[in-house]
């Protein structure tokens, strides 16, 4: 598993994968509903928040919620946030889905059914990271048998994602890499990629690369990745830095220092 690494001014924490990351035996709770106005749609994007519930600090991913209006199954929660600040009871933000066919109760009287694990990844990848990065639980479609880490930086606006693949599973990693920026411009406009760029980390063969564009869902922001792809003997890793596209420039050193900065890896043979 990916361990940040202690030095000054940094903090160390075995990172590993979110409890949220595993589908428990569901538990009940009572939730009330997050006053005010919606959230911007992009910070929630960059930091991984959503929902418009708020539930208690038990609550986890695929617990039955009894709400006014029927059940509802937790399908991520986003941490304590401002917005569930007026129940100190509820301070979690969650997403919840109608639970239709299933019956909710209290936690003293509720009779769980136990649901199937998720498939954990797992990595001895580390990265350094300042003590401003915050681990967060995996968001709708971040893949849990590949993403390890997720990780907010609230201070720069910037975001990241350490992901894992065995390396007995993939061929030419430069295609991979090619393969990889494809399917993320592919869920952006207006893109703007730049070449996949060889080079070497410590003593790791890797790959680097940018995509810019607008997301096609919801507002219309332009965000920029950097993508690094390393080549290890057991598995291959892939990092992936991002911020708004007006915030590149001002954040692209530090995203490389992550970047360049992992350690862990055996190098290939």
């Amino acid at each position: 598993m990916p361990k940040m690494k202690i030095g000054s001014g940094f903090f160390t924490r075995g990172l590993i994968v979110a409890a949220s990351l595993v589908v428990p035996s569901p538990a009940f709770a009572w939730f009330f509903f997050i006053p005010g106005s919606l959230t911007n749609a992009i910070a929630d994007a960059i930091m991984g928040e959503e929902g418009f519930h708020c539930v208690s600090r038990s609550a986890k991913v695929g617990d039955v919620i009894k709400t006014s209006t029927g059940p509802g199954i937790v399908k991520s929660l986003s941490g304590e946030s401002s917005r569930c600040s007026t129940n100190l009871n509820r301070p979690i933000r969650a997403l919840l889905l109608p639970g239709e066919g299933v019956v909710a109760t209290d936690e003293k009287t509720g009779n769980p059914n136990p649901q199937a694990p998720v498939q954990q990844a797992t990595s001895n990848a580390k990265l350094e990271l300042s003590d401003d990065w915050q681990q967060r639980p995996l968001v709708p479609g971040q893949d849990a048998k590949v993403i390890v880490l997720f990780a907010v930086n609230k201070t720069t606006n910037t975001a990241l994602t350490l992901g894992t693949i065995k390396r007995s599973e993939l061929g030419d990693i430069s295609v991979f890499a090619k393969t990889r920026q494809a399917t993320l411009a592919a869920g952006l406009t207006d893109t703007k990629l730049s070449p996949v760029e060889p080079l070497k980390v410590g003593q790791l063969p890797a790959w680097r690369y940018t995509v810019s564009g607008n997301l096609k869902k919801g507002k219309q922001s332009a965000w920029t990745y950097m993508v690094t792809i390393y080549e290890g003997r057991d598995e291959v890793v892939i990092v992936n830095t991002w911020t708004l596209a007006a915030n590149f420039e001002l954040q692209q050193s530090e995203m490389h220092r992550i970047e360049d900065g992992i350690s862990g890896i055996e190098p290939p043979i």
